[in-house]
């Protein structure tokens, strides 16, 4: 039983040193390369971060952003990143079907990868949206159609 608690307590120190973004948590020098890899940081130009870690958000992320991206930079002009975790992700799959269908996309896509996945919490069906202001995290809400999405990028 001590051995049990013991372990729990390494797991969970182990934890907080890549502490997922929080209420009020502070976005320090998060850089992440984008599916043409190039480096992105989050910066305080950012006010909101699109989440998505699944097949299916990201999709439907895709499908609400491209028609929009036709005539403008919408992610910018909303101050807003798109932020996709395609750890889980086998690299071959990713590497020859994911990112070269991605880079055909006129909007950019910060991918993460296993050295900066633990600095978002994976919730699948939902896209979280993250709202920042001066890089704190002043609130997070989880959203799941279209129509939510559509209030947030206009």
């Amino acid at each position: 039983n001590m051995i049990r608690k013991l372990l729990l307590a390494t797991f969970l120190a182990l934890g907080l040193n890549a502490a997922p973004l929080a209420l009020d948590s502070v976005v320090e020098n998060i850089k992440i390369k984008d599916q043409h890899e190039v480096e992105k940081t989050i910066d305080s130009n950012v006010k909101t971060i699109l989440f998505a870690s699944d097949k299916k958000t990201s999709d439907m992320l895709r499908d609400y952003l491209l028609p929009l991206s036709e005539k403008e930079n919408i992610l910018e002009k909303n101050n807003a990143v798109y932020i996709a975790d395609i750890s889980g992700m086998p690299s071959l799959i990713s590497k020859y079907i994911a990112l070269p269908k991605m880079k055909k996309y006129p909007f950019s896509i910060l991918l993460l990868d296993d050295t900066n996945k633990d600095n978002f919490t994976k919730e699948d069906g939902k896209i979280i949206v993250y709202t920042l202001d001066n890089l704190k995290v002043t609130n997070i809400t989880k959203i799941s159609t279209p129509q939510e999405l559509a209030n947030i990028i206009k």
